[in-house]
């Protein structure tokens, strides 16, 4: 029983080595310039598409725990849905697409290289050796591996 917790457990952690985001690419552009993009664009998305929110009854999935082992099943709610925001993210995505960014795929960097990102920083295009660490309110920022 120990030798599979402690399978699982390094399973996970190199999983989470692993992980990946997506982000936006555009080699050159800075840190500030990516946010207000960003900005731009959301608040464009907004005016074309903005948030509508009905009452629709969904199947939900749920967990019961039963001799502590969860057991799932599915059962009907009623939920509140955006129904724009589908198309919101569509136009949020032209905009940015307009501007020159596209959509990659990137490996996480290793914790504690967001200290290294400024407003005018620049971005690196993304490949095999570049990692992307999160910013607040501007998202993940592609840096040069190490």
């Amino acid at each position: 029983m120990r030798v599979v917790t402690a399978f699982i457990g390094l399973s996970a952690i190199g999983l989470s080595a692993c992980s990946e985001v997506l982000v936006y690419d555009q080699p050159g552009v800075t840190v500030s310039r990516l946010a207000s993009d960003l900005e731009r664009c959301t608040l464009r998305a907004e005016a074309v598409a903005p948030r509508e929110i009905q009452r629709q009854r969904r199947t939900v999935r749920v967990v019961d725990y039963y001799y502590g082992l969860p057991g799932y099943g599915y059962d009907r709610a009623w939920v509140d849905v955006d129904i724009n925001a589908v198309t919101r993210e569509e136009y949020r995505l032209d905009c940015l697409e307009d501007a020159g960014y596209s959509l990659s795929q990137v490996t996480v960097c290793e914790p504690g290289r967001s200290s290294e990102v400024t407003p005018a920083t620049k971005q690196v295009a993304a490949g095999e050796t570049s990692c992307a660490v999160t910013i607040a309110d501007v998202g993940p920022v592609i840096l040069p591996g190490s």
